[in-house]
């Protein structure tokens, strides 16, 4: 009889089990695979039972023939339970050692990221026990034109398997990359930095304690704040402070306030308006940091009205009468804009990357297919685009497609490559 009254799953203790077949069990719940011990392992095994003795036929033979007759058949029979209890020895062993082994990699994390040697695809791979017990992280970084490995490094220790559930707090999902260092900022993890062409980790909490004596009592707490391209920092004596990235400064509560009260030179650049049916204007304002190139309809309307009132802004110009279906502006490059849009209104529509001068004219336009997923895809107004940019290099990382990444030529607006990453790593 079984050992186990009523069956219960050992890697996730769900009681709703199904039997496969002997000894072998199947849990409904998480999936995973089990066997229940036999008391007795000879249990099912038919011995051949001896002959009938004929007593009359006998009865001129000595009775040493019955006893040797009687020990060869206990000794066939200790030998196949030997055998039995050897045997089921090694299945069970064998299906220990299954539940032990990790399972394939797969993607938990992608993006393509840009830097001064150009692009890199950054994997954050995962990996579990078949038994559901242990979790385990990596870091792999691919070339996306050669489709190369460049290196890999283990992403902390293996962990407990409900810790799955925790990693965005220790390793978060967005970067932000700045000489050649990727961020990454998370709750439990705090600032980390990377190589972004070594993948290796440079510096965490402690090189801020040790480098900003404000910062000597220990970080608490850190929220990106990547629209400003800086990090707020929260100390253990209860003072905040902003962490600018890229120019390494480290500022008080009240001197980020008075950094963004300060204000910034006229420039004329190209904007689009945020509509379903987006236009161009060419405008002379004081852009506010990181500010992007969307130009409210309200605004435009307000300032026609009331120039006075608009100090900051010198000029909103309408350039041509070109409409652009669901429009996003990316960034101003060699005094133009470079925006995606869809070529129509439909479903069916490809999606077409471009560089608009000053006057409205096209510099290039790029109508690669793989745009064309972007737009089918899309469910609102206006189109939601990840993108790096380095130099003359613009990558589009189009998640909602998959892992797939496009990188452009901002100079010719040549399709310098596609790379397309599948879920499951061999």
């Amino acid at each position: 009889m079984a050992k186990v009254e009523q069956l219960q799953c050992p890697s996730c203790g769900a009681r709703e089990v199904s039997h496969i077949s002997g000894i072998n069990y199947h849990c409904d719940y998480c999936h995973s695979t089990f066997i229940v011990k036999n008391d007795n392992p000879n249990n099912g095994v038919n011995f051949n039972p001896p002959q009938p003795f004929d007593i009359k036929a006998a009865s001129n033979k000595p009775i040493k023939i019955f006893v040797l007759i009687t020990i060869i058949v206990s000794l066939m029979g200790v030998g196949i339970s030997f055998f039995m209890v050897i045997s089921s020895k090694e299945t069970v062993n064998k299906s220990l050692s299954i539940f032990d082994n990790w399972q394939n990699w797969s993607v938990n994390n992608y993006s393509c990221l840009v830097g001064s040697k150009g692009a890199v695809v950054w994997l954050i791979l995962k990996t579990q026990t078949n038994r559901l017990d242990s979790v385990k992280y990596q870091i792999r970084l691919i070339d996306p034109q050669t489709k190369k490995i460049i290196s890999e490094h283990p992403l902390g220790k293996s962990m407990p398997w409900k810790e799955l559930f925790n990693q965005s707090k220790i390793f978060d999902s967005d970067f932000y990359v700045d000489n050649d260092t990727i961020y990454n900022i998370s709750e439990d993890g705090g600032i980390q930095g990377f190589g972004l062409y070594t993948g290796e980790r440079l510096f965490g909490n402690e090189w801020f304690q040790n480098k900003f004596p404000q910062l000597k009592s220990g970080i608490t707490k850190t929220e990106k704040q990547y629209y400003k391209k800086a990090v707020k920092i929260s100390s253990a004596n209860g003072d905040d402070f902003t962490y600018y990235l890229d120019s390494k400064q480290l500022l008080t509560k009240k001197e980020d306030e008075k950094k963004g009260n300060k204000e910034s030179d006229l420039t004329e650049n190209i904007y689009l308006t945020r509509t379903k049916k987006s236009e161009l204007y060419l405008c002379t304002k004081r852009r506010r940091l990181n500010e992007g190139y969307y130009l409210e309809e309200s605004y435009i309307k307000s300032f026609a009205t009331n120039h006075s009132y608009y100090s900051d802004v010198k000029q909103i110009k309408k350039i041509g009468d070109a409409v652009f279906a669901m429009a996003v502006p990316i960034e101003n490059y060699n005094n133009g804009l470079v925006l995606f849009y869809a070529s129509d209104f439909s479903n069916q529509a490809n999606g077409i990357l471009a560089l608009i001068n000053n006057e409205g004219q096209f510099v290039w336009k790029n109508s690669d297919t793989i745009f064309k997923k972007i737009i089918s895809d899309n469910t609102s107004d206006n189109i939601y685009l990840r993108f790096n940019l380095k130099n003359n290099l613009l990558v589009v990382n189009i998640n909602n497609a998959g892992n797939q990444s496009v990188g452009i030529n901002l100079e010719t607006g040549k399709t310098l490559f596609v790379f397309n990453q599948s879920y499951n790593i061999d």
